[in-house]
C-alpha cells in the first residue's frame, strides 16, 4: 500500500520556458561570419594600401609593415567591438 501525502506532490509544475533572448542558431553563424569577414577585409586592405604605398614611394617593406600591424589592430578592435555589442 502507497500512502501519497498532500505535501509531496508539487504545487505547481512549471516547464521551463525557452530563452527568448537566445538567438537562432543561423543567426549567429551569420554574425561570427560577418564578423571574420569584416576582419579579413580591414587587415587585407590595409596589407595591401602599405604594398602600394610602398610601390609607388619606393620604400620596400616599411609601409607594408605599416599596413598590415594597422590593419591588425583595427581588425581585431572591431571583431571585439562587434562581438561584445548589446543586441
Amino acid at each position: 500500500m502507497v500512502i501519497v501525502k498532500w505535501m509531496d506532490k508539487p504545487t505547481s509544475e512549471k516547464k521551463p520556458e525557452k530563452n527568448k533572448d537566445k538567438e537562432p542558431a543561423f543567426m549567429s553563424y551569420a554574425r561570427y561570419s560577418g564578423i571574420a569577414f569584416q576582419t579579413g577585409i580591414v587587415i587585407g586592405l590595409f596589407t595591401w594600401g602599405g604594398y602600394e604605398l610602398d610601390k609607388w614611394l619606393d620604400t620596400s617593406p616599411i609601409f607594408l609593415a605599416v599596413g598590415l600591424f594597422v590593419g591588425l589592430i583595427l581588425g581585431v578592435y572591431y571583431s571585439i567591438k562587434d562581438f561584445i555589442k548589446k543586441k
